[in-house]
């Protein structure tokens, strides 16, 4: 008989071992305890029994919650990846853990429990001190559903009929047209805009108010009217197309009137801001999109210079400042048009109208970059989803569907995506916003 003993990477057969321990282990009372203290030095460890030999470990205890409510998740097994027999426990009821005896060094460790199938954390790390218990950060883990691209996360209330979506890409707040009205002489559709955190939590709103927040000024003649669209520069300023106005009305961070553009509009649609603070309008009555500086000086009267068109809606820009214009009434091809940081037009141009194939819109409204991979979000809102491109025009997904059921739509209006790659769409006539996982989620299998 020749077994062998495996102890942290040494193999000795029985013969060997009949030198160093006593015959038969009669008279050791501890026939694993080793020769010399082994010392673990990769993360492929194999002892017959940790229990029994003193190898140099230490502790590592941290939490696992859940990636979307953030909350604890009881019953994860968590061990340490690369050791046998295997050290693992699993979290208790607040979603903790503590792993004993895990050996000294940099080790990786790995999570798992039914129905969670995916890690937020390319890779779960611990440098285990001998004699200590180190603290890890929180580990995240997916859902099942929640871990497919764009998964509905949540829906945010407290609105009559959302429009128009900007995000502050620094702070990742996000400003929401909101048509109100109040009756009598002043039903005229009035609007204000909201300003809510990442999780829907209202911390603003202004433009509706007879008198300035600070009570400084007469608002009555700045009152937003049927407004639409609303953009936000790289300094928090805000600025909203103040259709029933034909306007461009010019907020500071936290709402207080500034100004506002004439450039001889017409039922101004939306408002784009270029990381130059250049400012981007549609106005479709007027058939043009219009570029101005930061001093609302003119660079280009129109984008669409020989082809105008009154169908332009929804416009944005991506990190190079490229300028993207949805075009609700163009020709075969050319519903979704981008332009340079210059208004120079570029090749890439796809959309087509009518029909629920992929790459075809009924009134599309509204367009969003995801600034991490380039890919294209359009709400068509006629066919009650949002279609995914990539930045080369090719279709990828889509989501939504008509209904009041979580992640369907009822004519969704705008969209705007935060710097996590989080989705934002106002639902408009679910008089809500929703909120969606990012199309490239950077996660592993548990």
């Amino acid at each position: 008989m020749n077994k062998k003993i495996i102890r942290s990477g040494f193999v000795l057969s029985l013969l060997s071992a009949s030198i160093l321990f006593a015959s038969s282990c009669g008279n050791n009372p501890n026939p694993y305890a080793p020769i010399a203290t082994p010392y673990p030095t990769s993360s492929s460890i194999i002892y017959n029994n940790p229990n029994n030999i003193n190898f140099p470990s230490g502790g590592v205890t941290g939490k696992v919650i859940d990636f979307i409510t953030k909350s604890p998740i009881i019953g994860v097994k968590v061990s340490v990846v690369g050791v046998r027999p295997e050290i693992s426990v699993m979290t208790n009821g607040t979603g903790t853990f503590t792993l004993p005896r895990v050996p000294e060094g940099r080790q990786v460790l790995a999570v798992s429990k039914k129905d969670y199938t995916k890690a937020i954390s390319s890779n779960i790390i611990a440098d285990i001190k001998v004699g200590s218990t180190v603290s890890i950060a929180d580990i995240n883990i997916l859902g099942n559903e929640s871990a497919s691209s764009n998964a509905f996360v949540k829906i945010f209330e407290g609105f009559k009929h959302p429009l128009g979506l900007g995000i502050n890409k620094n702070t990742g707040e996000l400003y929401v047209v909101d048509i109100i009205g109040i009756g009598n002489i002043l039903n005229y559709e009035r609007a204000e805009i909201k300003k809510i955190n990442s999780d829907g939590g209202l911390l603003l709103s202004f433009g509706s108010r007879l008198l300035s927040s600070d009570l400084s000024s007469i608002d009555l003649f700045r009152l937003l009217k049927n407004a639409s669209g609303v953009g936000v520069d790289g300094g928090g300023n805000i600025y909203v197309a103040d259709t029933g106005h034909s306007v461009v009305k010019k907020y500071g961070p936290e709402g207080k009137y500034v100004s506002e553009i004439k450039k001889d509009f017409s039922n101004v649609y939306d408002v784009a801001v270029t990381t130059q603070g250049n400012v981007l309008v549609s106005d479709p009555s007027n058939s043009r999109v219009i570029l101005l500086d930061s001093s609302n000086n003119i660079i280009l009267d129109n984008l669409l210079k020989d082809r105008p068109s009154d169908g332009v809606r929804g416009i944005t820009t991506d990190g190079a400042d490229n300028i993207y214009v949805v075009d609700s009434s163009g020709a075969q091809g050319q519903v979704i048009k981008i332009y340079d940081k210059y208004g120079v037009r570029l090749p890439l141009q796809f959309g087509r109208l009518g029909g629920l194939e992929p790459g075809s819109f009924n009134n599309p409204t509204d367009i969003a970059v995801d600034a991490a991979s380039g890919d294209i979000y359009v709400v068509d809102s006629g066919n009650n989803r949002i279609q995914r491109f990539n930045a080369q025009g090719n279709y990828l997904s889509e989501f939504g569907q008509f209904g009041t059921a979580n992640g369907s739509f009822n004519k969704p209006w705008g969209i705007a995506i935060d710097s996590a790659g989080y989705i934002y769409v106002s639902d408009t006539q679910n008089a809500r916003v929703q909120k969606f996982m990012p199309g490239r989620i950077a996660q592993n299998n548990l």
